[in-house]
């Protein structure tokens, strides 16, 4: 118990070390710190457990929010960080005895812990509403000065009532993409340790709850609503489609392996030629494939392990 106290306690104070340089540095250095802010929370949630997460989640906020006096900072922390990581190292120690062996257990799927990281991407931008006045309208002043810079650089961009509208999103994309990097970082990081308490799932094999696609249904009908309510809907819907552009890329992973692996740079290189284009036909790939079955009809059996 000792060290599991410590260890978070640690991760908490590495990770608000990184948010404390990453709002100081270069551009370019905040943008890593930034991204890497959540990985000493997460090893030390998947190495030593959810207790031990949300030591680190404590140890975190109250470093954010103590030495500026902000209260903002150590609830905005724990929102975006600390509660998070606990549920989802909680959830990824999850286990029943296996029906089919008595001497192994089913781990929580692989599919359902990103279903749930992406439903908490979605609620995030409405949760801190209250940390925001109640709307992104304060966000306007600093989202137009990015325009303006983005527009002097010759880039094509929205107009800024476009760009607000879309903001909720955009934070929620962006959110579960950072936290899913993360989370796999973490957990090849525990497991090159040995810390690692379960199995490695099949990721390219996951699947998401069936109630999902109507989530995300539901999502793009309430981002027409007024009000927070269209907040939530249009943040749901942009941490939902991440979700199945990953979802997509998993699908791609499944197809590939075995029988043709470079066919992923094809894949990636789309990504990064095409952009949105690729984007979108890759998110279309992971919605159908529930419908039709590709995994089942495209993909070759795992790995011997």
């Amino acid at each position: 118990m000792r060290y599991v106290f410590l260890i978070g306690l640690g991760s908490g104070l590495a990770s608000a070390l990184l948010c404390y340089s990453g709002a100081r540095g270069s551009p370019v250095l905040s943008a890593v710190l930034f991204l890497l802010a959540p990985l000493p929370l997460l090893v030390a949630g998947l190495g030593w457990g959810w207790l031990s997460a949300a030591v680190a989640a404590a140890a975190g906020s109250l470093v954010m929010g103590i030495p500026s006096g902000s209260m903002r900072s150590a609830v905005t922390y724990l929102l975006a960080l600390g509660l998070p990581v606990v549920l989802i190292a909680y959830l990824a120690y999850l286990s029943r005895p296996d029906p089919y062996d008595d001497n192994a257990r089913e781990w929580y799927p692989v599919g359902r812990l990103m279903a749930a990281a992406a439903i908490y991407a979605g609620s995030l931008p409405v949760l801190v509403l209250p940390l925001i006045g109640g709307s992104y309208e304060s966000m306007r002043q600093p989202l137009g000065q990015m325009l303006q810079r983005a527009e002097a650089l010759g880039m094509k961009t929205f107009t800024e009532q476009q760009a607000l509208a879309a903001l909720p999103a955009a934070f929620s994309a962006y959110w579960l993409i950072i936290f899913t990097l993360n989370l796999y970082l973490a957990g090849r990081i525990v497991l090159a340790s040995g810390r690692l308490g379960r199995d490695w799932p099949d990721i390219p094999a996951m699947a998401y709850p069936a109630g999902i696609p109507l989530l995300l249904v539901l999502a793009i009908a309430a981002s027409y609503a007024p009000g927070t309510l269209g907040i939530a809907g249009t943040s749901f819907t942009g941490g939902l489609l991440l979700a199945y552009l990953l979802a997509g890329l998993t699908l791609m992973h499944f197809v590939a392996r075995g029988r043709a692996p470079w066919a992923l740079w094809l894949v990636y290189g789309a990504l990064i030629l095409f952009g949105p284009y690729a984007a979108i036909a890759i998110t279309l790939g992971g919605l159908v494939d529930p419908i039709f079955k590709l995994k089942q009809r495209l993909g070759a059996q795992p790995p011997a392990k």
